[in-house]
């Protein structure tokens, strides 16, 4: 019985560790990195004030980086301003292979943010331009995985976000694919369509 004590006191201070050290800040400023498959920003967004919904100016920045081989950074940046979210982090390209499972040789450009103001999920907003209509369909394959997997984890504690995701399907226009995991949706996906005519 003293064991099993030892033992569940043991394992909750770990938890307890390991949930402080998840929450620990960076003090150190991320600098800006470039790929030659996948331009990336792994700066985040300064903090934006109630009296103007534009992205952070190091976002600019990116954007204006990423504008040189593409449109998809400054198409992501008008989704989020005028959706109104504050709270966005870059997609990095390591997220782009690890969290999504797209092959970086499938891709000639990308850019996407996610924004913890989702709910117990965040909101994930992903544009890719693939390299050939095989690559885009193998793309928006992943990215309906990806929406897949929101849903059966969210099945069973959150109802909100299980029924977002299945609303939520993947967008494609040639070879351009978006995932649009957002109550902003409907928004996003008019925005993505209207971005690339």
């Amino acid at each position: 019985m003293k064991m099993k004590r030892i033992l569940s006191i043991t394992v909750a201070l770990l938890l307890l560790m390991l949930a402080l050290a998840a929450c620990g800040g960076n003090s150190e400023e991320p600098a800006e990195t470039e790929s030659t498959e996948v331009t990336e920003t792994t700066e985040e967004p300064a903090e934006t004030t109630e009296e103007s919904a534009e992205p952070a100016e190091e976002v600019e920045e990116a954007a204006e980086t990423v504008a040189e081989t593409s449109d998809l950074m400054a198409l992501a940046n008008q989704m989020i301003q005028e959706a109104g979210i504050t709270d966005a982090i870059p997609v990095s390209a390591e997220a782009l292979t690890n969290v999504y499972g797209l092959d970086p040789a499938q891709i000639v450009a990308a850019a996407g943010y996610n924004a913890a103001s989702g709910g117990a999920f965040p909101q994930e907003i992903v544009l890719v331009q693939a390299s050939s209509a095989d690559n885009a369909a193998a793309v928006a394959q992943a990215f309906t995985n990806r929406l897949s997997d929101i849903a059966a984890q969210a099945e069973s504690y959150d109802p909100d976000s299980l029924a977002l995701a299945q609303k939520c399907s993947v967008v494609t226009n040639g070879d351009y694919v978006g995932l649009f995991f957002s109550e902003h949706y409907d928004q996003f996906v008019d925005l993505f369509q209207n971005g690339l005519n």
